[in-house]
């Protein structure tokens, strides 16, 4: 679309860093991980019997794997269909990028954006995908059409012929 929106420059600058931010939520997420695991073989190293007291918590395991899937989506995924799109101002094919359930047309950029937030280290990462991806499906340039059915015009209506008077 040739067009410029209101919003269309925050979007662009927004989406264009969208994969940076999520791969910087994912390092600071391994590094935080790691750093939790080393913290508790430290302690459990100096006490005799630490292991009793101090375990490994899952917590740190979840932000080491939710790190690792950032990285990679941000790579393979946000870079290449989100953030390129965004920075050439390239709407159509962000609308065009849905999943199909059924009739109703899913898109692709709300669900990464919740599995960023999912994943990612308190969430901020999926912010800098789902701001833009909001804004552009309900105050973009064009409507976002949800269902993948088309709307069949309606009809025009034609005059009812009028009833000749019979005498």
């Amino acid at each position: 679309m040739s067009e410029e929106w209101q919003h269309a420059s925050l979007v662009s600058k927004i989406g264009k860093w969208a994969w940076i931010l999520g791969l910087v939520n994912g390092i600071l997420a391994v590094i935080f991980g790691i750093a939790g695991i080393a913290t508790t073989l430290y302690w459990i190293s100096f006490y005799p019997y630490g292991y009793l007291y101090y375990s490994v918590s899952f917590y740190d395991i979840w932000q080491i794997i939710g790190g690792i899937i950032l990285i990679l989506v941000s790579f393979v995924i946000i870079r290449p269909k989100f953030s390129n799109k965004c920075a050439n101002k390239d709407w159509d094919a962000l609308y065009g990028w849905y999943l199909p359930l059924g009739s109703f047309k899913l898109p692709w950029m709300l669900i990464w954006g919740i599995i960023f937030e999912l994943f990612g280290w308190y969430g901020w990462g999926g912010l800098a995908i789902l701001l833009p991806a909001v804004l552009l499906l309900f105050v973009g340039p064009k409507e976002y059409q949800w269902s993948t059915e088309q709307k069949a015009p309606k009809p025009k209506s034609t005059p009812e012929p009028k009833a000749e008077p019979t005498n």
